[in-house]
């Protein structure tokens, strides 16, 4: 066997280097970012935050009852589909939304074929440039801007800012983030929405009231045995004010009890009365946890078309 020249082996070195870092940004490429890594990324001033797993959803067979089973779809969405391929139904795994009026942020994980992605932003009159896609939303002043994260991993935008997604491509927040729920799905709530009835479901602005001093609102929802579970996790700047947020959600439970009963009537499981009457609370120094139980006959209400919780 020939004997390589010594003046060979820096340049062997040197494409080993190559070699290594080309297999660590291809796995790097193909790895899908924690919803903790993306979470450092979305806006959080004053935004509600939603976080789904769709893909524990399907394998539970609830995305399909929330969706409205094969019922059927719009004709745009249908034409999205169409054209692209992507349907969210069978290729979205996970998503990571940060909205306030007028503008929203997300981060999706799933299965994408990017290229006919881009081929609907340019025949919807949009182009895409430098990574970026972007086009025109469906109102005035309105646009949608999108980019390709990694392989499975797609940062969005609608927003008057047609460079909005870019935000989502900066880097990530340097400060603490907090532990994330390990339900499929959760949310965290702005005291700002707590406080906009408009904004709440009926029958729910006296429980929001109890939150309205909270530091951090915290709301997840997942399985329990048999049934569902939503826990409610809120920080707040002392041990008093937790209490008495206790004592005010304690109070409202009571007094929705009573109404009902005074109506003759029984907390109904398919609506939010069968929910909101049966929470419990409890108050461990500045935190306040509550949780609600969730019958399935009320995420199968919410799939029946037009109906409202």
């Amino acid at each position: 066997m020939p004997r390589l020249k010594v003046w060979t082996w820096p340049a062997l070195a040197l494409a080993g280097v190559i070699a290594a870092a080309g297999v660590f940004f291809f796995l790097r490429w193909q790895r899908t970012p924690s919803p903790g890594e993306l979470y450092a990324r979305i806006p959080q001033d004053g935004r509600v935050i939603t976080y789904i797993d769709l893909g524990a959803l399907r394998a539970g067979g609830i995305l399909d009852l929330l969706a409205g089973g094969k019922g059927p779809e719009e004709p745009d969405y249908r034409q999205f589909v169409a054209d692209t391929g992507f349907n969210y139904k069978r290729d979205l795994d996970q998503l990571l939304m940060a909205s306030i009026k007028g503008e929203t942020h997300v981060w999706l994980n799933g299965r994408f074929d990017y290229p006919r992605l881009e081929a609907y932003a340019r025949k919807q009159g949009g182009a895409c440039a430098s990574g970026i896609c972007r086009l025109s939303g469906g109102t005035p002043g309105r646009h949608l801007s999108f980019s390709r994260y990694r392989a499975h991993t797609i940062a969005f935008a609608s927003s008057a800012d047609p460079e909005a997604v870019k935000r989502l491509l900066a880097e990530p927040s340097a400060l603490p983030q907090p532990s994330l729920p390990s339900q499929p799905v959760w949310f965290v709530l702005p005291t700002a929405v707590l406080k906009d009835e408009s904004l709440l479901p009926s029958g729910t602005h006296t429980f929001a009231t109890a939150l309205a001093d909270a530091q951090r609102v915290t709301l997840a929802i997942g399985p329990r045995d048999q049934r569902f579970e939503a826990l409610l996790d809120v920080s707040y700047q002392n041990s008093d004010q937790a209490r008495q947020a206790m004592r005010e959600l304690q109070a409202a439970t009571t007094l929705l009890q009573r109404m009902i009963a005074r109506e003759h009537k029984e907390p109904n499981d398919r609506d939010l009365s069968g929910i909101l009457t049966k929470g419990e609370f409890h108050a461990d120094g500045s935190r306040l946890s509550g949780k609600w139980p969730i019958e399935r006959v009320f995420l199968e209400g919410l799939s029946a078309p037009g109906t409202q919780p």
